[in-house]
């Protein structure tokens, strides 16, 4: 089963944005796509985030090919078993992401699986493999929580801004976009003691609302406040430009644009202008950790791979130990010359409860491979 585990994709280490976002999926093109290759895999799970889209899959045949086949071509890479089950976990600890161990991930990572689930897609493989990755990444945030580092984009945007200016206190900054990143962006600069103007296009759902001290203003609004603006961050999930160079004159102010979406929201014209300066996804990475966690980290990864191989194992070895016990419930009540369906149904649970002592027993005196090996013998003998 493991060496079904299949993944493909594409990341910010692998392609750059102005590819990435031709794969930016919205939530509702990334049920589309899981129900349209539900007939090819016997699960999937896929992850659409600014960074990366990739496809996890247990399936015989590359999932490449369904990304080719259903999103278009793409210089996607290919992973297969164990390393498959090394990036999940990695992807998680956020060691694959363009702001090491950052945030953000965590969420994305369980968003995706729910919308797995949901559509019915995915079992228990990719379930616990991704149940166990976030877990991972958990305790690796709790444990490096000390480790000054970004913690996600939106704070990664605000520390690149003060390094511009100097610092944020009484710089004016619009912030296009009040989702989820947005909301976090506005929030730090208004903490570091910007004026911050943030559009609001429609009421959030979740009825959240703007930290004290920011500004809420139309969306349609938004050029007017960027005149008076010389800091501007995007985030929105706008799959077209929400700036364009040709609706705004170039006025000569020095101005900073941070584009924090993908697909991106600010066109990418802005960048000609002398006095602009614009920062993309692929231009607001953090350093690498320092060389010191690194070991912890991998050590803490570890430990939690080799945990869900365990449990690999036996879901590997269930089918062979459910074949042995049936065949235990069926001459036992055959030898005992069970009559009633009562006496059947009795005598099966006892028996699968002494079978279960006896066969998970055996997992303890050997190791997982050569337990393998003993359960799918005893499956074959008891079949012929």
């Amino acid at each position: 089963m493991s060496g079904k585990i299949r993944l493909a994709g594409l990341d910010h280490s692998s392609a750059p944005v102005e590819v990435r976002e031709k794969f930016s999926l919205s939530e509702s093109a990334r049920r589309e796509l899981l129900r349209r290759i539900s007939p090819y895999v016997e699960e999937a799970v896929l992850i659409s985030t600014c960074n990366r889209t990739e496809l996890a899959a247990v399936c015989e045949d590359d999932p490449a090919d369904l990304l080719r086949r259903f999103c278009g071509e793409g210089d996607f890479f290919s992973l297969s078993g164990e390393a498959v089950v090394e990036r999940i976990f990695e992807v998680a600890a956020g060691l694959h992401s363009r702001i090491p161990l950052e945030d953000q991930i965590l969420g994305q990572m369980k968003e995706a699986l729910a919308e797995a689930q949901q559509e019915k897609v995915c079992g228990a493989l990719l379930s616990q493999l991704f149940r166990n990755a976030v877990t991972a990444g958990k305790e690796i945030r709790a444990k490096f929580k000390t480790l000054p580092h970004e913690s996600s984009a939106a704070s990664a945007a605000c520390t690149a801004a003060e390094k511009f200016f100097g610092s944020l206190d009484g710089v004016t900054a619009l912030v296009v976009g009040s989702g989820e990143m947005g909301m976090t962006a506005a929030a730090l600069l208004n903490e570091r003691g910007a004026h911050v103007r943030m559009t609001q296009r429609r009421i959030r759902k979740d009825g959240a609302q703007p930290p004290a001290g920011v500004e809420l203003i139309p969306y349609t609004s938004r050029y007017e406040a960027m005149s008076v603006s010389p800091l501007v961050i995007c985030a929105t999930a706008s799959p077209h430009f929400v700036l364009t160079a040709g609706e705004f004159a170039d006025d000569g102010a020095k101005r900073l644009m941070i584009d924090l979406a993908v697909p991106r929201d600010i066109e990418p014209a802005f960048a000609a202008r002398p006095s602009v300066t614009l920062i993309d996804m692929d231009g607001l990475g953090c350093g690498a950790l320092p060389e010191t966690f690194v070991p912890e980290i991998r050590k803490s990864l570890d430990a939690n791979i080799e945990r869900f191989n365990e449990w690999l194992g036996m879901h590997e070895c269930v089918p062979y130990i459910e074949t042995i016990c049936s065949f235990a419930e069926r001459e036992l009540a055959q030898e005992l010359g069970c009559g009633s369906e009562d006496e059947r149904l009795r005598v099966k649970e006892a028996s699968r409860v002494v079978m279960n002592k006896l066969l998970f027993s055996l997992k303890k005196g050997v190791d997982i491979d050569m337990a393998k090996i003993c359960y799918r013998a005893m499956a074959k003998a008891v079949r012929s």
